[in-house]
């Protein structure tokens, strides 16, 4: 026994039964308030326990928030970092020409925006046509870098490597019409170098240009009324409108709207308000209406021959982009898009650019259209793509965009504060040096535009191809999942490297273009248009926008004039159709398209129609003489005839 529980003994074994009893009762309520102490300390602390461990759970909840906030707030940085930059920055091959010359930085730069370059300043760039005029260059440049190094580090001016935009001007003056005028102010010359001590050498060509207002004119048709036999029957000679009968419309005038609204991308609103300036009261409605009936039934054929003939070329590029349509049936809001169709960039061939309207960007358009295409198939990541690849069999081979590929690495360098970072750190981040090969392709690939794609293929494979594997040699060094890298990082190493098959395959071919650059350049004068009129109203709209793209950027890409040959189509086609707007003879396609003969005549001849009329406008003057000089009279002679 303890010690304690001695000494408790002790005191207790001497005390009687009512003392026992009376502690006892002390003891047992002492023993219930410990008990209800212990247990409101016991609720303290397990409420205590759960308070905490609430606690404990909103800080990991508020650390997981705080987290995706910053990554919130790092992507919308970011985003705001590149729209800035979109707007107000370089361009990335800007970004690294000026990187790259940062070793001999000029004292001095030429402000190109305000000196038009002189005609001997630069030489054109060479167009290399064959393998060995290729290899030949690569010795020069290779002789003259050093001197061109020296000479702009000498110079201080940074010279423009494009051609001369003071000589193409030059050049585009001489094929428009001209007014000969002889500015000569006989009282000035008198005063200042004296009656008949003056006479004109030679005359110095000095060049304006001059805009003359297009008037709108009315052209009043009479048909005669006939009074025929001894009973005067009166008989109408019977005229239609070529185009809409019953209407004021004209071939030109119809050309002009479609000019206006799918070249310069001004909608019809705008051209109604400019019309009624010219004055002439032409409705936004009844422009629309027009238009949405006359298109579909005129441009339609060319444009499904055109599609045939497109659908031949075994190289394709294509693209997609959203078009708003408001009254379509769905829900507000829902986007639709315009997928472009074209042939190779590098294809020798006639360029063909189709523009299709479908309401969903699904893969069943891919499915319909390259029903029976046998070829390769230019275009970016989208996976209806690859899908349509899949499902073909081999007929289809799909060919990645290096243009893109460097996009998501020229997305991941900017994101980086570049203001705050040494040259040299710059140099060391992994997308400079990804970029840096990328451009060192495309310099290669430039040169061989004008080739044969024979010659074009083997150069590919001894200059070309080691850079493309340099390039995927360094991005397979970089760890898409390392936490150093930024998201953007990551996410171009990422698609790099499960693109690679694709990026690859123009390797295999001369005709297979390095990007889809061009699908791009086309979309592009349609986005513009969509900045002005934004939406399409009905799906007829969307359709007449498609048909219409796809008849101007064709004539584009033809190096033809839109106007002209809009105008042809609208003149020529009526009478090509019958009364269902069926084509009455499919050969006669052939004459519609915009690299055809006929066409080119007709392009002439408008031409020559123009110089006709600006002739009369501008007749030739005389060429003015100075004033004879008056012979002075002899003292003698003069006093002789006095007498």
């Amino acid at each position: 026994m303890r010690a304690d529980e001695e000494r408790f003994y002790e005191s207790v074994k001497d005390l009687d039964r009512e003392s026992l009893l009376s502690g006892y009762v002390a003891l047992h309520i002492k023993y219930g308030e410990l008990l209800r102490d212990k247990n409101a300390s016991d609720r303290i602390t397990t409420e205590g326990v759960i308070q905490f461990q609430k606690l404990l759970k909103d800080y990991e909840e508020s650390l997981s928030r705080i987290d995706q906030l910053e990554k919130t707030v790092k992507k919308l940085s970011d985003q705001l970092e590149l729209k800035n930059r979109a707007i107000f920055g370089r361009t990335t091959e800007k970004f690294l020409d000026t990187l790259m010359s940062s070793e001999n930085p000029p004292e001095e730069f030429e402000d190109e925006s305000q000196t038009e370059d002189c005609c001997d300043d630069h030489k054109e760039n060479r167009v290399i046509i064959s393998l060995d005029e290729y290899k030949k260059s690569l010795d020069e440049e290779n002789e003259k870098d050093n001197d061109a190094t020296k000479s702009n580090a000498s110079s201080g001016k940074k010279r423009s490597g494009k051609g001369s935009r003071k000589r193409r001007l030059l050049e585009s003056l001489m094929n428009l019409p001209s007014r000969l005028i002889y500015d000569l102010d006989v009282d000035k010359l008198n005063a200042d170098y004296g009656e008949g001590n003056w006479r004109i050498a030679k005359w110095h060509e000095h060049y304006v240009v001059e805009k003359i207002e297009c008037p709108l004119y009315v052209k009043k048709i009479l048909t005669p009324v006939i009074s025929s036999g001894l009973e005067h029957v009166m008989t109408t000679v019977p005229y239609k409108n070529p185009l809409k009968d019953r209407t004021y419309i004209s071939a030109s005038i119809l050309a002009d709207i479609l000019y206006r609204k799918f070249v310069l991308a001004l909608p019809f609103f705008r051209q109604a308000v400019d019309y009624y300036m010219q004055g002439l009261d032409l409705s936004r409605q009844v422009i629309i209406g027009w238009v949405n009936e006359l298109v579909p039934l005129i441009m339609k054929p060319v444009i499904k021959h055109m599609l045939k003939l497109m659908l031949l070329c075994p190289y394709h590029n294509c693209d997609e982009t959203y078009l708003q349509v408001l009254k379509d049936g769905r829900m507000p809001g829902t986007k639709s898009f315009l997928w472009v169709h074209s042939t190779g960039e590098l294809f020798d061939g006639n360029p063909i650019i189709i523009f299709m309207y479908e309401p969903t960007r699904g893969t069943d358009h891919l499915r319909k259209l390259l029903l029976e295409f046998h070829g390769y198939l230019t275009c970016d990541a989208y996976i209806s793509y690859h899908v349509c690849e899949k499902e073909s069999n081999g007929r289809i081979l799909v060919t990645g965009c290096m243009m893109h590929l460097r996009r998501y690495f020229a997305l991941s360098l900017f994101v980086h504060d570049l203001n705050k970072m040494t040259e040299e750190e710059i140099l060391q981040l992994p997308e400079i040096r990804v970029l840096m090969i990328i451009r060192g392709i495309y310099h290669e690939e430039m040169k061989l535009k004008n080739m044969t794609a024979d010659d074009r293929l083997a150069a590919r494979k001894e200059f070309v191809a080691p850079k493309v594997k340099e390039l995927f040699d360094c991005i397979h060094e970089l760890d898409a999942s390392d936490g150093s890298h930024s998201e953007k990082l990551s996410k171009a190493i990422s698609y790099a490297i499960n693109q690679e098959t694709y990026l690859c395959r123009f390797l295999e071919d001369g005709n297979i273009p390095l990007d889809n650059g061009s699908s791009e350049r086309y979309i592009n004068s349609y986005s513009k248009g969509r900045s002005n009129w934004l939406f399409a109203d009905t799906v007829l709209g969307a359709e007449v926008n498609a048909a219409m793209y796809s008849i101007v950027e064709t004539a584009k890409a033809n190096k033809v004039n839109p106007y002209e040959y809009i105008k042809y189509l609208l003149e020529k086609m009526p009478g090509h159709l019958d009364e269902k707007g069926n084509v009455t003879d499919p050969e006669c396609l052939n004459d519609m398209m915009p690299w055809s003969d006929a066409f080119h005549d007709y392009e002439k001849e408008c031409i020559e129609k123009r110089n006709l009329l600006y002739s009369g406008m501008f007749p030739i003057p005389l060429v003015p003489k100075p004033p004879k000089k008056v012979a002075s009279i002899a003292p003698d002679t003069a006093e002789q005839d006095s007498a």
